[in-house]
């Protein structure tokens, strides 16, 4: 009998344990989104392609537009596509491009405006995202064959260091891949498995926005993150418990971290995203759905993830105060 009471008692001490565990894990969640809502702030490019257009119409066959930016991407994701490498390589490629192309350097300058430098600024930034974020190592020398010869291994390197001084070496960006991977873990149980999908269609709406100069000027990234993951709703079915569960899940992330779903910039993302979706997928997510609004007072910002399914944590409670998130 005394036996069967230690047992029983082990038993429960293994599952506060592991309930604390899980807090921690989400607390250290909560705190990463915190701190990618804070830095997203020093990431924010404006619009460079505009800034340009006067002085490009001079050299009209030499101004880089959006359509240049696409192609690059493009490639970019092909070469992806062709090795092993993450395909949020891409995101984060584009974001040192557009910082760069942002930035008042005299290699920045002349990549505006002259094409072939500013392939040379996309594959140097591409070979920079690789050496940082990947598991292994692309030399120039490998980048340079394939420019196919256009550009030299020194040349790229040469670049290299030009760009990270005009980065100011702020090369961890937070990406809208890294913001739906957060917020999506903290989706409750009772909601997981709504959890391939949302993942899926939102992934690949992130994706579709690295290629999309829309989202360049003055868009968050958490904001182009917050509209995929909206949109990707359409894919769950919605006459399940999953779906409704979602629905609740959604607002009580707006509200714990003040970003405004409502707002027209959102709705204006989204409707980007799907039209994006639809044309490279030929397949329309659904958007007959209302996610019911809920009157935010302080207490419910404080204990949003403390009275949501999936949290554990009694004791801590998160709030990012006044921070305007969206």
């Amino acid at each position: 009998m005394a036996s069967f009471a230690m047992k029983a008692m082990e038993h429960d001490l293994h599952g506060v344990e592991a309930s604390c565990d899980k807090a921690k894990d989400e607390q250290d969640i909560l705190n990463c989104i915190t701190s990618m809502l804070q830095q997203e702030e020093q990431y924010l490019c404006h619009d460079y392609l505009e800034s340009q257009v006067a002085a490009a119409d001079q050299h009209p066959s030499k101004k880089v537009d959006e359509l240049c930016r696409s192609k690059m991407c493009e490639w970019i994701f092909h070469v992806i596509d062709s090795t092993r490498l993450q395909r949020e390589t891409a995101s984060i490629a584009m974001s040192y491009l557009d910082r760069f192309l942002c930035s008042s350097s005299q290699r920045a300058t002349k990549a505006r405006f002259d094409r072939k430098e500013y392939q040379l600024a996309a594959m140097t930034c591409f070979y920079i995202a690789v050496k940082i974020g990947e598991p292994f190592e692309m030399d120039a020398s490998l980048m340079s064959r394939l420019s196919r010869g256009l550009h030299s291994a020194e040349e790229i390197a040469s670049l290299e260091h030009d760009i990270l001084i005009a980065l100011q070496w702020k090369v961890n960006c937070p990406t809208p891949f890294q913001f739906v991977n957060y917020i999506l873990e903290l989706l409750p149980h009772s909601a997981r498995s709504a959890a391939p999908v949302l993942y899926e269609h939102s992934h690949f709406q992130t994706e579709l926005a690295a290629g999309d100069y829309a989202f360049v000027p003055h868009i968050r990234q958490s904001t182009v993150a917050v509209a995929s993951i909206l949109n990707s709703l359409g894919g769950v079915e919605q006459d399940s418990h999953s779906f409704n569960e979602c629905i609740q899940f959604v607002r009580e992330v707006s509200n714990a971290f003040n970003l405004d779903i409502d707002s027209e910039l959102v709705n204006t993302v989204r409707g980007r995203l799907l039209e994006s979706f639809a044309k490279s997928s030929g397949y329309e997510l659904p958007q007959g759905f209302a996610i019911p609004k809920q009157e935010v007072t302080a207490d419910v910002k404080k204990n949003a993830f403390e009275l949501s399914p999936a949290c554990v944590m009694k004791e801590t409670a998160f709030s990012l105060g006044g921070y305007d998130g969206a």
